[in-house]
């Protein structure tokens, strides 16, 4: 009978460890969009897009919320499929391709030598609750700066938000999409302002 028990805890512990844990869901900005019909760059320079500056809570794949007494946390099943700022600067590179604004567009790891490099600093990025909603909410500023003469041309905060159909993961990720998109086309529309004195 001591075998017996013994061997019947043996299965009932294993049987508790093969307990399968959800899966760890991942998610990506990138939403593609049709290009317009410009053909000719808007600038005739090369851009290099910098490597994004995030804050510490902002260098992982976390999924994080911020409540409205200023606790962040993140979420356990749902994360991003790379950094924040690593997705936001694929995702606005992919904006300025799409609509023709560069004669070409590097990465910051790229070996070639641009014209012009655009900084950032990513502050918040997070799926933030109010009383009764939530929302995407981003802040980031720009800084477009001469290569040749290391003079900023021109720079920009921007702080986005957009709203979340559900108080959960999804409703923050669709959010945060949603105000990825709306900073490409107001960071696009600050750029065409200055072409006037930047051609």
């Amino acid at each position: 009978m001591r075998h017996f028990s013994f061997y019947t805890l043996i299965l009932l512990l294993l049987s508790g460890c093969s307990t399968s844990s959800p899966s760890i869901n991942e998610y990506t900005l990138f939403t593609p969009q049709a290009p317009t019909s410009q053909k000719i760059p808007l600038f005739s320079k090369t851009l290099t897009v910098a490597s994004v500056k995030a804050i510490p809570s902002l260098c992982g794949k976390n999924l994080i919320y911020l409540r409205e007494n200023g606790e962040t946390g993140s979420y356990l099943y749902s994360r991003w499929s790379d950094t924040p700022a690593t997705l936001m600067q694929r995702s606005l590179m992919q904006s300025f391709n799409e609509n023709t604004l560069f004669v070409s567009i590097s990465p910051a790891s790229s070996l070639a030598q641009s014209d012009w490099v655009l900084e950032s600093d990513l502050n918040s990025f997070y799926h933030r609750f109010t009383k009764d909603a939530s929302e995407g909410y981003i802040d980031m500023t720009y800084r477009l700066i001469d290569v040749h003469t290391k003079v900023s041309i021109a720079s920009k905060r921007f702080v986005i938000t957009a709203p979340a159909h559900s108080m959960d993961a999804l409703g923050g990720i669709e959010a945060l999409k949603h105000a990825q998109n709306e900073l490409n086309h107001q960071s696009i529309e600050w750029l065409k302002t200055l072409t006037k004195d930047t051609k």
